[in-house]
């Protein structure tokens, strides 16, 4: 089966991407686009495009003639980030109480929440369905603009969220989080959808900062060519 130019640069876009959360390319860390292309066996020109996608997320940055760089991680980062994910999501919560119907909050209740610790592949789902679950609620809000919003800062937050779901001592508040949020959808209850989900956020935001802080090789001073995870 011959891929096609966009087939290939999603599996490349994809690779990269699972080998950051895994840890194979560290914080600073170069990235080779002409060496990618070899192993790929591609043109260099779906490896700077799916680079171009990752930089876009927060992934990589790109520097003028050097080349691609993972991005590094800052406490000033996660603060900022999940800060603005509060204000948006605990709008999209308190909205979404009000205009959901039946059938979404049935599809929020079927999306998994949970993940095994230690286990590189669990977290990588739960990285997904944890997206998917955010999004949807975004969606019940029935604003474009804000679902937009929060669909750009979750995947800018997505390598936070896969550090900080291997902290044991926030495990609980993450992985209850979803099943709260959708009993007070269920209830229509506004001002419960809120405080839920921001609970939840923090919860999230406060086991990526211990990850950091704990001694990690992820730099915690803040640099002039850092870009937000």
């Amino acid at each position: 089966m011959v891929k096609t130019p966009e087939l290939l640069r999603e599996q490349i876009y994809l690779k990269i991407k699972r080998d950051i959360l895994n840890g194979v390319y560290k914080p600073g860390e170069q990235i080779s686009a002409n060496q990618l292309a070899e192993q790929y066996h591609a043109s260099s020109t779906p490896v700077r495009e799916a680079l171009n996608t990752l930089e876009q997320e927060g992934f990589v940055n790109a520097i003028p003639r050097i080349g691609y760089f993972v991005s590094h991680i800052t406490v000033k980062d996660i603060r900022d980030l999940y800060e603005y994910r509060i204000i948006l999501e605990g709008a999209s919560a308190e909205m979404a109480a009000r205009h959901i119907t039946d059938e979404e909050i049935e599809y929020l209740a079927s999306i998994p929440s949970t993940y095994r610790l230690g286990d590189k592949e669990s977290y990588l789902e739960y990285l997904k369905h944890n997206r998917e679950f955010h999004l949807s609620v975004a969606k019940a809000s029935r604003n474009q603009f804000l679902t937009k919003a929060i669909a750009m800062v979750l995947d800018q937050t997505q390598r936070l969220v896969f550090y900080g779901i291997g902290s044991g001592q926030y495990t609980h508040e993450i992985l209850h989080a979803h099943p709260r949020l959708v009993q007070a959808l269920r209830e229509r209850d506004a001002t419960a959808a809120r405080v839920i989900m921001v609970e939840g956020i923090i919860a999230a935001r406060d086991a990526a900062i211990e990850f950091v802080m704990r001694g990690s090789d992820v730099p915690v001073r803040s640099s002039s060519l850092d870009l937000i995870d």
